[in-house]
């Protein structure tokens, strides 16, 4: 095996297994760059965690005692929104009194372990204060949120099937992703993708660049070098290269696919939050003088996913090949709120990797990228979030994966298992020093971002969290989220975390809204002002300190 050279980037630059060196991938790779409309099931606004038990409350059941003895215990339950309490636990269905939790406000004293309901759409109950075991405080807590937003819907944009190209605007979006590359004409209505691929080209040894599934298939990569439209070359100084030739061949193929002219086309083009601005006029030249758009613009992808989720106010959370937290107040970027770190997906990978090399008699070394689009695949389906992590380690699951259907080599595994890794590779994102990071949980640095952000903002940014990304579709990441940001903020502060069932897309919805706005033509550049609009990029790139 040859020595492994492993930029945090995703590609890993080595020998492939012998198992698997003559693999196509095409299909599996295929599966997962499908472009489903199918809203995801999984909302968590569609789950009570229900509790019941005895708590206590005070004797009058309004005032707040002054003594410890006008305490009584009554036993309750949460079921259907409501939280019911009986005479005792064997009066089932007759509860002697009940309140209505939808949209409640719920306020929390840990020091004195009370929880104080108060209703909004129950006007028969002035407010229930409870006292709870300090044990189960944390679960009561979380179990009352459940039901309380159990009738909140988000909102946000819903992409329509079939995309119907837009009436008068002849607009081309591309999304350039940290993997993946997204893009479609914008259409009347927002839709989905029309072109999905990874963010990947190889350069053979004869200069012809292929991209997408092309550049991973076996008699392409192993005759020339494989590499990322903008790669990392040191994210711990968060250096980065351009290879233009790349990128040049993603947007032929792009063009070509999508049978677009660009010179009758303006193009928005969407990039992460961590690419420098020093490539924006590089971008620019490349969209406008090597590929003749009519127009160009460039915009960043926090901004775009909030869109997506109808709002102009929030912190978005994308959580893909790295994670970036990013306070967003009216429009406006909170420059010096952002956390962006190059941790997230690879680091689930990598830790089910050294689960799966323990089980499978060292087939696979795991190391190079069609080796990551298998663990990809795996942790696609099997992997979630822990929301109970003594619950998951007292009976751990056991998934099995079958990838019979993806044309292996004969030699190949056709099955995988995962045990506690399931739950246990994602839990880094929290506790980071399961990968061996020195940096803090993706819940504290919300919490972090938000503490830097203006101070009459925050209580509306901690109940305004939206999430993106690829690694954001895990189960439970939601529920997770909100509970740690819970345990950091004082009880009369609203936490909510909010999913799109399509946030998979979020910028790219995003960038549909913003492409089809009335202001968009003024924001976009030309080959004849391209001077002008560099230098004032130039200008106001300084102005913020960028």
């Amino acid at each position: 095996m040859a020595e492994v050279d492993a930029p945090s980037n995703g590609l890993i630059t080595s020998e492939e297994s012998d198992v698997i060196r003559n693999w196509d991938p095409t299909d599996l790779i295929q599966s997962l760059y499908s472009i489903d409309y199918s809203p995801r099931i999984e909302q968590k606004r569609s789950k009570f965690r229900n509790m019941e038990g005895h708590l206590e409350i005070p004797n009058d059941e309004v005032t707040v005692p002054e003594v410890e003895n006008t305490w009584k215990k009554v036993y309750f339950r949460t079921r259907d929104s409501r939280l019911q309490w009986f005479a005792t636990k064997y009066a089932d269905e007759h509860p002697i009194g009940d309140i209505l939790l939808s949209d409640a406000e719920i306020i929390t004293d840990k020091e004195k372990l009370l929880i104080t309901v108060i209703p909004k759409k129950d006007i028969t109950v002035a407010k229930l204060i409870v006292r709870v075991p300090s044990n189960l405080f944390q679960k009561w807590h979380q179990a009352l949120l459940s039901h309380r937003d159990s009738s909140i819907l988000d909102a946000y944009v819903q992409p329509i099937t079939p995309p119907v190209p837009h009436y008068t605007e002849k607009v081309l979006i591309v999304e350039l992703g940290s993997c993946s590359i997204r893009a479609g004409l914008l259409s009347n209505k927002p839709s989905l993708p029309q072109a999905f691929f990874p963010a990947i080209g190889c350069v053979t040894s004869d200069g012809k660049v292929h991209v997408g599934v092309d550049a991973l298939r076996p008699d392409v990569r192993h005759s020339g070098k494989l590499l990322r439209p903008i790669d990392a070359v040191d994210t711990s100084v968060e250096r980065y290269t351009l290879n233009k030739e790349v990128l040049n061949a993603i947007i032929e193929k792009i063009l070509v696919d999508l049978e677009v002219d660009p010179t009758k086309h303006t193009v928005l083009l969407s990039i992460p939050q961590n690419v420098p601005q020093i490539f924006i006029s590089d971008l620019l030249k490349i969209l406008l003088e090597e590929n003749n758009f009519k127009a160009a613009s460039i915009a960043r992808q926090p901004s775009l996913i909030l869109y997506s989720y109808d709002v102009t106010t929030g912190v978005v959370v994308d959580i893909g090949e790295r994670v970036n937290v990013v306070p967003v107040i009216d429009e406006y970027i909170v420059d010096s709120a952002i956390v962006s770190l190059p941790f997230g997906a690879q680091q689930i990978r990598d830790s089910l990797r050294q689960n799966l090399k323990q089980s499978n008699n060292g087939l696979y070394a795991y190391q190079s990228p069609i080796e990551h689009v298998l663990l990809r695949y795996v942790v696609e389906n099997t992997c979630y979030v822990s929301t109970d992590l003594e619950e998951d380690k007292a009976q751990p699951p056991s998934k099995i994966v079958d990838l019979s259907s993806f044309k292996l080599s004969p030699d190949m595994e056709k099955n995988f298992t995962v045990d506690q890794a399931a739950f246990h590779a994602p839990e880094g994102l929290f506790q980071p020093k399961l990968w061996n990071l020195e940096t803090k949980g993706l819940h504290q640095l919300i919490h972090n971002a938000i503490l830097q952000s203006p101070i009459d903002s925050r209580r509306t940014l901690y109940r305004n969290i939206y999430l993106s990304g690829g690694t954001s579709l895990l189960h439970g990441m939601a529920e997770r989220i909100e509970n740690e940001l819970t345990k950091l903020v004082p009880g009369t502060i609203r936490v909510q975390v909010h999913m799109s069932p399509w946030r998979y897309h979020a910028a790219y919805l995003g960038a549909q809204v913003i492409a089809s706005g009335k202001q968009f033509n003024k924001c976009c550049a030309t080959q004849e002002n391209l001077s002008d609009y560099l230098k004032q990029l130039d200008i106001s790139s300084y102005s913020n300190g960028n």
